[in-house]
Protein backbone atom coordinates (compact mmCIF):
# COMPACT_ATOMS: atom_id res chain seq x y z
CA UNK A 1 0.00 0.00 0.00
CA UNK A 2 0.99 3.40 -0.98
CA UNK A 3 1.05 6.16 1.42
CA UNK A 4 1.18 9.76 0.19
CA UNK A 5 1.72 12.61 2.08
CA UNK A 6 -0.46 16.15 1.86
CA UNK A 7 1.42 19.20 2.82
CA UNK A 8 -0.43 21.95 3.16
CA UNK A 9 0.84 25.31 2.57
CA UNK A 10 0.72 28.73 4.44
CA UNK A 11 1.41 31.36 2.21
CA UNK A 12 2.19 35.12 4.24
CA UNK A 13 2.28 37.91 2.40
CA UNK A 14 4.13 40.16 4.42
CA UNK A 15 4.78 43.95 4.94
CA UNK A 16 7.84 45.91 5.91
CA UNK A 17 7.42 45.71 9.32
CA UNK A 18 8.48 48.31 12.19
CA UNK A 19 8.63 49.13 15.98
CA UNK A 20 5.66 50.88 16.57
CA UNK A 21 6.35 51.31 20.68
CA UNK A 22 9.29 50.30 23.28
CA UNK A 23 11.73 50.44 26.16
CA UNK A 24 14.82 49.46 27.05
CA UNK A 25 15.14 51.26 30.31
CA UNK A 26 17.61 53.44 29.13
CA UNK A 27 15.96 57.09 29.15
CA UNK A 28 16.11 56.85 33.13
CA UNK A 29 18.89 57.71 35.50
CA UNK A 30 19.80 54.34 36.60
CA UNK A 31 20.74 54.86 40.78
CA UNK A 32 22.12 52.59 42.48
CA UNK A 33 21.40 50.90 46.23
CA UNK A 34 17.63 50.28 47.58
CA UNK A 35 13.80 51.56 47.29
CA UNK A 36 12.03 51.79 50.18
CA UNK A 37 8.26 52.16 49.81
CA UNK A 38 6.66 55.11 51.82
CA UNK A 39 3.02 53.77 51.14
CA UNK A 40 0.90 51.62 54.02
CA UNK A 41 2.57 48.22 53.22
CA UNK A 42 -1.14 46.35 53.96
CA UNK A 43 -2.76 48.63 51.43
CA UNK A 44 -2.66 48.40 47.57
CA UNK A 45 -1.10 51.54 46.36
CA UNK A 46 0.79 53.52 43.48
CA UNK A 47 4.40 53.76 44.24
CA UNK A 48 6.17 57.08 44.19
CA UNK A 49 9.53 57.59 43.12
CA UNK A 50 11.85 58.88 46.03
CA UNK A 51 15.14 61.31 45.73
CA UNK A 52 18.39 59.07 45.35
CA UNK A 53 16.26 55.97 45.46
CA UNK A 54 16.00 53.54 41.86
CA UNK A 55 13.48 54.92 39.55
CA UNK A 56 10.16 52.27 39.96
CA UNK A 57 8.09 54.71 37.43
CA UNK A 58 8.68 56.81 34.53
CA UNK A 59 7.01 59.46 32.06
CA UNK A 60 8.56 59.33 28.70
CA UNK A 61 10.38 61.95 27.20
CA UNK A 62 12.69 60.70 24.66
CA UNK A 63 10.34 58.55 22.83
CA UNK A 64 10.84 55.53 25.13
CA UNK A 65 7.69 53.50 26.66
CA UNK A 66 6.73 55.20 30.31
CA UNK A 67 5.49 53.19 33.01
CA UNK A 68 3.83 53.14 36.57
CA UNK A 69 4.51 50.95 39.43
CA UNK A 70 2.09 49.66 42.25
CA UNK A 71 2.53 47.82 45.31
CA UNK A 72 -0.56 45.24 46.48
CA UNK A 73 0.37 43.05 49.24
CA UNK A 74 -0.49 39.80 50.65
CA UNK A 75 -3.72 38.79 51.95
CA UNK A 76 -2.22 38.60 55.03
CA UNK A 77 0.14 41.78 54.45
CA UNK A 78 3.66 41.88 55.47
CA UNK A 79 6.39 44.83 55.31
CA UNK A 80 6.34 44.87 51.89
CA UNK A 81 9.02 46.88 50.51
CA UNK A 82 9.06 49.24 53.36
CA UNK A 83 12.23 47.74 54.60
CA UNK A 84 14.47 48.69 51.45
CA UNK A 85 14.32 46.06 48.60
CA UNK A 86 16.00 46.19 45.18
CA UNK A 87 13.17 47.14 42.30
CA UNK A 88 13.24 49.62 39.70
CA UNK A 89 15.74 50.92 37.30
CA UNK A 90 19.63 49.25 37.74
CA UNK A 91 22.27 48.85 35.79
CA UNK A 92 23.20 46.22 38.29
CA UNK A 93 24.51 42.96 36.84
CA UNK A 94 25.81 41.18 39.89
CA UNK A 95 22.96 38.03 39.17
CA UNK A 96 22.37 38.35 35.40
CA UNK A 97 26.67 39.24 33.52
CA UNK A 98 24.62 41.50 31.06
CA UNK A 99 21.21 43.18 30.18
CA UNK A 100 19.75 42.23 27.05
CA UNK A 101 19.98 45.43 25.13
CA UNK A 102 21.96 48.62 26.37
CA UNK A 103 23.67 48.71 30.21
CA UNK A 104 20.21 49.19 32.09
CA UNK A 105 17.09 47.31 32.73
CA UNK A 106 14.36 46.51 35.40
CA UNK A 107 14.42 44.30 38.25
CA UNK A 108 11.98 43.35 41.10
CA UNK A 109 13.02 41.62 43.81
CA UNK A 110 11.93 40.61 47.37
CA UNK A 111 8.83 42.17 47.02
CA UNK A 112 7.33 40.68 50.01
CA UNK A 113 3.74 41.10 48.15
CA UNK A 114 3.28 42.00 44.74
CA UNK A 115 4.87 44.82 42.51
CA UNK A 116 2.87 45.21 39.57
CA UNK A 117 4.27 47.36 36.87
CA UNK A 118 1.75 48.53 33.61
CA UNK A 119 2.77 50.34 31.00
CA UNK A 120 1.88 53.40 28.93
CA UNK A 121 -0.81 52.11 26.32
CA UNK A 122 -0.39 51.36 23.02
CA UNK A 123 -2.07 52.40 19.76
CA UNK A 124 -2.44 49.48 17.50
CA UNK A 125 -4.71 51.48 14.98
CA UNK A 126 -3.51 51.10 10.79
CA UNK A 127 -0.97 48.24 12.33
CA UNK A 128 -1.27 44.51 11.00
CA UNK A 129 0.29 41.61 12.64
CA UNK A 130 0.86 43.44 15.87
CA UNK A 131 3.27 41.68 18.45
CA UNK A 132 4.55 42.06 21.80
CA UNK A 133 8.70 41.15 22.83
CA UNK A 134 9.72 41.44 26.13
CA UNK A 135 13.23 39.78 27.29
CA UNK A 136 13.03 38.21 31.19
CA UNK A 137 15.39 37.06 33.28
CA UNK A 138 14.38 34.66 36.38
CA UNK A 139 17.18 34.19 38.59
CA UNK A 140 17.95 30.67 39.54
CA UNK A 141 17.09 29.99 43.59
CA UNK A 142 14.63 28.01 45.07
CA UNK A 143 11.47 29.79 44.40
CA UNK A 144 8.56 28.34 46.86
CA UNK A 145 5.02 27.30 46.21
CA UNK A 146 3.24 27.69 42.81
CA UNK A 147 1.33 31.20 42.96
CA UNK A 148 -1.64 30.12 43.32
CA UNK A 149 -2.12 31.93 46.81
CA UNK A 150 -1.44 35.64 47.23
CA UNK A 151 0.61 34.91 50.15
CA UNK A 152 4.11 34.85 50.87
CA UNK A 153 6.03 31.97 49.91
CA UNK A 154 3.81 31.39 46.70
CA UNK A 155 5.93 32.80 44.12
CA UNK A 156 4.56 34.29 40.76
CA UNK A 157 5.30 35.92 37.74
CA UNK A 158 2.69 36.48 35.36
CA UNK A 159 3.71 39.15 32.14
CA UNK A 160 0.62 39.95 30.05
CA UNK A 161 -1.20 42.46 27.96
CA UNK A 162 -4.51 44.14 28.32
CA UNK A 163 -6.64 44.55 25.18
CA UNK A 164 -8.12 48.18 26.13
CA UNK A 165 -10.65 47.91 23.23
CA UNK A 166 -11.88 44.57 23.66
CA UNK A 167 -11.35 44.47 27.45
CA UNK A 168 -9.55 40.66 27.14
CA UNK A 169 -6.09 39.94 28.31
CA UNK A 170 -3.35 37.72 26.89
CA UNK A 171 -0.60 35.78 28.65
CA UNK A 172 3.26 36.29 27.51
CA UNK A 173 4.02 34.08 30.52
CA UNK A 174 2.15 32.91 33.44
CA UNK A 175 3.79 30.75 36.05
CA UNK A 176 0.79 30.46 38.04
CA UNK A 177 -0.12 27.00 39.06
CA UNK A 178 3.68 26.29 38.71
CA UNK A 179 6.78 25.83 40.69
CA UNK A 180 8.94 28.41 38.81
CA UNK A 181 12.26 25.69 39.39
CA UNK A 182 10.04 23.41 37.67
CA UNK A 183 9.72 25.52 34.22
CA UNK A 184 13.09 25.44 33.29
CA UNK A 185 12.83 29.12 32.32
CA UNK A 186 16.02 30.26 35.16
CA UNK A 187 19.40 31.45 34.61
CA UNK A 188 19.33 33.07 31.10
CA UNK A 189 17.35 36.01 29.06
CA UNK A 190 14.01 34.56 26.98
CA UNK A 191 12.36 36.72 24.39
CA UNK A 192 8.71 36.49 25.59
CA UNK A 193 6.27 37.06 22.66
CA UNK A 194 2.25 37.39 22.37
CA UNK A 195 0.17 37.53 19.24
CA UNK A 196 -2.30 40.96 19.42
CA UNK A 197 -5.28 42.10 17.51
CA UNK A 198 -5.15 44.72 15.24
CA UNK A 199 -6.85 47.91 15.24
CA UNK A 200 -6.82 47.81 19.07
CA UNK A 201 -5.29 50.14 21.93
CA UNK A 202 -3.29 47.79 24.24
CA UNK A 203 -1.24 47.64 27.66
CA UNK A 204 1.58 45.25 28.64
CA UNK A 205 1.61 44.70 32.57
CA UNK A 206 4.21 42.87 34.51
CA UNK A 207 3.27 41.17 37.78
CA UNK A 208 5.85 40.20 40.41
CA UNK A 209 5.57 38.11 43.29
CA UNK A 210 8.66 36.96 45.49
CA UNK A 211 9.58 37.10 49.03
CA UNK A 212 13.61 37.39 49.30
CA UNK A 213 16.72 39.48 47.77
CA UNK A 214 17.60 35.62 45.73
CA UNK A 215 14.12 35.50 44.29
CA UNK A 216 15.13 38.43 41.48
CA UNK A 217 13.38 38.90 37.70
CA UNK A 218 15.05 40.78 35.48
CA UNK A 219 13.09 42.69 32.17
CA UNK A 220 14.56 44.37 28.92
CA UNK A 221 13.99 45.29 25.45
CA UNK A 222 10.47 45.74 25.46
CA UNK A 223 8.96 46.16 21.76
CA UNK A 224 5.59 45.89 20.35
CA UNK A 225 5.92 45.32 16.33
CA UNK A 226 3.87 45.37 13.52
CA UNK A 227 3.44 45.89 9.99
CA UNK A 228 2.74 49.40 9.26
CA UNK A 229 -0.22 50.45 6.84
CA UNK A 230 1.55 53.29 4.77
CA UNK A 231 5.22 51.36 4.12
CA UNK A 232 5.84 51.10 0.38
CA UNK A 233 8.21 48.22 0.58
CA UNK A 234 8.70 45.44 -2.05
CA UNK A 235 6.92 42.74 0.07
CA UNK A 236 8.41 38.75 0.05
CA UNK A 237 6.25 35.98 -0.01
CA UNK A 238 7.31 33.25 2.10
CA UNK A 239 5.64 30.20 2.36
CA UNK A 240 6.14 27.69 5.48
CA UNK A 241 5.34 23.66 4.92
CA UNK A 242 4.67 21.42 6.65
CA UNK A 243 2.60 22.85 9.18
CA UNK A 244 1.99 20.77 11.45
CA UNK A 245 5.56 19.91 11.39
CA UNK A 246 7.50 16.33 12.14
CA UNK A 247 11.40 17.06 11.47
CA UNK A 248 12.16 18.83 8.16
CA UNK A 249 10.91 22.36 7.51
CA UNK A 250 10.89 24.32 4.26
CA UNK A 251 10.72 28.14 4.50
CA UNK A 252 11.19 29.68 0.73
CA UNK A 253 10.61 33.09 -0.32
CA UNK A 254 11.07 35.07 -3.44
CA UNK A 255 13.70 37.63 -1.95
CA UNK A 256 17.15 36.49 -1.88
CA UNK A 257 18.19 37.84 1.55
CA UNK A 258 19.57 35.86 4.36
CA UNK A 259 16.47 34.86 6.71
CA UNK A 260 16.96 34.83 10.68
CA UNK A 261 14.55 32.52 11.78
CA UNK A 262 13.85 31.66 15.53
CA UNK A 263 11.88 29.17 16.95
CA UNK A 264 9.96 29.85 20.52
CA UNK A 265 7.71 27.91 22.66
CA UNK A 266 4.42 28.57 24.16
CA UNK A 267 6.25 30.12 27.27
CA UNK A 268 8.16 32.78 24.88
CA UNK A 269 11.58 30.84 25.77
CA UNK A 270 13.53 30.94 22.45
CA UNK A 271 14.59 26.62 21.54
CA UNK A 272 16.31 27.38 18.18
CA UNK A 273 17.46 29.47 15.65
CA UNK A 274 19.52 30.03 12.11
CA UNK A 275 20.54 32.33 9.82
CA UNK A 276 20.75 30.96 6.21
CA UNK A 277 20.00 31.45 2.86
CA UNK A 278 18.61 28.04 2.51
CA UNK A 279 14.92 26.49 2.34
CA UNK A 280 15.06 23.26 3.83
CA UNK A 281 15.93 23.32 7.69
CA UNK A 282 16.36 19.85 10.15
CA UNK A 283 14.61 20.58 13.28
CA UNK A 284 16.06 18.85 16.44
CA UNK A 285 13.48 16.42 17.80
CA UNK A 286 11.03 18.49 20.30
CA UNK A 287 7.91 17.53 22.06
CA UNK A 288 4.10 17.97 20.44
CA UNK A 289 2.49 21.20 20.72
CA UNK A 290 2.70 24.93 20.06
CA UNK A 291 5.34 26.61 19.13
CA UNK A 292 6.19 30.37 17.39
CA UNK A 293 8.07 30.65 14.38
CA UNK A 294 9.42 34.19 13.98
CA UNK A 295 10.96 35.08 10.38
CA UNK A 296 13.21 38.51 9.43
CA UNK A 297 14.14 39.19 6.24
CA UNK A 298 15.90 42.36 5.85
CA UNK A 299 13.21 44.27 6.70
CA UNK A 300 10.87 42.45 7.13
CA UNK A 301 9.81 40.29 10.06
CA UNK A 302 6.86 37.88 10.35
CA UNK A 303 5.65 35.34 13.40
CA UNK A 304 3.11 32.43 12.74
CA UNK A 305 2.22 29.73 14.93
CA UNK A 306 3.53 26.11 14.50
CA UNK A 307 2.17 22.79 15.22
CA UNK A 308 4.43 20.01 15.88
CA UNK A 309 3.45 16.71 15.40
Amino acid sequence: MKTFQFMIFLIIVQSAAGQIASTSFEEPLSISGSYTDTGDPSMAHSLLDNSNEPLVNWVSAGGELGYQAYYVPYDSPGVGLTDGDPVGVSDSVATIGNYSDGAQGYRMSDCDGNFILEFEPVDLSGVTNPQVFIDFFIAATGYEGDGTENASGSDRLRIYVKDLSLGTEVDVLDTTGNDINDLGIEDSWITGMALLNENSQVQLVIEARNNSAAEAFFFDNVRFEGTLANTTFNNPEISIYPNPVKDILIVQSNSKETKEITIYDILGKMIWSKTTQEDILYLDPWSSGLYFIKIKQGKHITTQKLVVQ
